[in-house]
């Protein structure tokens, strides 16, 4: 099955202080190929879902080495095969692998998984506060010296994080900081987005869509659908209009089907009036509160198939070895750093003992936990389902 090339329009945006120019809207693939483990059973459509992206103008494709265990980085060297030239490929070296001989390794595995001689932006997943991040860039530079890559990002750093990465470069700059950003988060804006617009740093916004739950119900679905009708869009055509309003910001949706691929290409052929880019932040001006630990009841299930600690003690132990682990992330909170809220649903629980059910951010609760002995409210976004 192949994509068929469609006619477009796209805006393209400077990738931070570089000359290269990246499509506003790109394409994310985080459960393409699979999530923490392979699974190839979609690929044709995965496949086809990129190329016709790709075709109509999304031709900044996010991945990274531990998305499908890899099989990600594959299905997209697949689809870009015979018209390289024309695709932004990112992808992302994971946690474990960041001293200087795991990064380089790690970028000629992604090298060989994406059939490719050069990798566009190649950016930090997760810090690793056990490694020296002047380590890990002089690796980068390296990479960039001998023509693997073409870029440096991070993502899911702190400011203090993006600052002493940047400080780490001897002869390059950071280009990009990936972090989560839709209206329902907007974290982003008390610090990060502010320092990306001042240093000109491109900031990669990923589930804009806050993973298909934007909008969901309520006055702030009515008044948004108000705003699509007006402009013939839907409400996720706005959302990520008002992302991509943003000077620094673009956003990486992701679409396996042919519909949800064309509806997010054509977030970019209009624009937001300045009356309603205002309206939409006021509408969704969502703010995080605090909720002491001890009312939260951590899931048993955890994100993505993961499993999850049930203890302190476990989470400091962290047998399952997570990296970066919850006593590194402790660390980081103890020198300032703000990691986003974790998010809650009223508890389903029936023994009184607890508030809220923890549905996000597991890591991050206990090295909340840790930082502060348990004794201090945890910054927490809370959804009424």
């Amino acid at each position: 099955m192949e994509a068929k090339e469609q006619e477009s329009f796209m805006i393209y945006k400077t990738l931070g202080k570089s000359a290269a120019k990246v499509s506003a809207i790109g394409q994310g693939c985080m459960g393409i190929g699979g999530y923490l483990i392979c699974d190839s059973n979609n690929d044709e459509k995965y496949r086809y879902a990129l190329k016709m992206g790709i075709d109509l103008g999304m031709t900044f494709i996010d991945t990274a080495e531990g998305y499908g265990a890899g099989h990600s980085e594959e299905l997209v060297g697949e689809a870009v095969r015979g018209i390289r030239d024309k695709v932004f490929v990112a992808t992302k070296v994971s946690p474990e692998n960041l001293s200087y001989d795991s990064v380089i390794k790690a970028a000629e595995g992604s090298l060989k998984r994406l059939n490719t001689d050069y990798i566009d932006l190649y950016q930090i997943h997760w810090p690793n506060p056990s490694i020296p991040i002047l380590e890990t860039m002089k690796a980068m530079e390296r990479l960039i010296h001998d023509g693997k890559i073409r870029h440096i990002g991070v993502s899911n750093f702190s400011i203090r994080e993006a600052k002493e990465t940047s400080e780490a470069l001897a002869s390059h700059e950071i280009d990009s900081i990936q972090v989560e950003y839709n209206l329902f988060d907007r974290t982003i804006e008390e610090h990060i987005l502010q320092y990306c617009e001042q240093k000109n740093i491109t900031t990669i916004a990923y589930s804009p869509l806050d993973q298909g739950r934007v909008g969901s119900g309520g006055r702030q679905t009515k008044e948004l659908h108000s705003i699509a009708e007006k402009y013939n869009k839907t409400i996720a055509q706005i959302t990520l209009n008002w992302l991509i309003s943003h000077p620094t910001v673009i956003a990486i949706p992701k679409a396996s089907g042919e519909k949800h691929v064309r509806e997010n290409a054509g977030a970019a052929d209009f624009q937001l009036s300045e009356e309603d880019f205002k309206r939409i932040s006021r509408l969704f001006e969502s703010k995080y509160v605090f909720v002491s630990v001890d009312r939260i009841k951590v899931s048993t299930e955890g994100e993505g198939n993961r499993k999850v600690y049930q203890t302190v003690e476990d989470a400091v132990a962290n047998p399952l070895g997570f990296v970066p682990s919850p006593s590194d992330l402790a660390r980081s909170l103890k020198h300032g750093d703000f990691l986003k809220p974790v998010r809650l649903i009223p508890t389903k629980d029936t023994s009184g003992q607890y508030d809220y059910d923890l549905i996000e951010g597991r890591i991050r609760y206990w090295a909340w936990v840790i930082a502060h002995d348990g004794k201090s409210p945890i910054p927490a976004y809370i959804r009424n389902k």
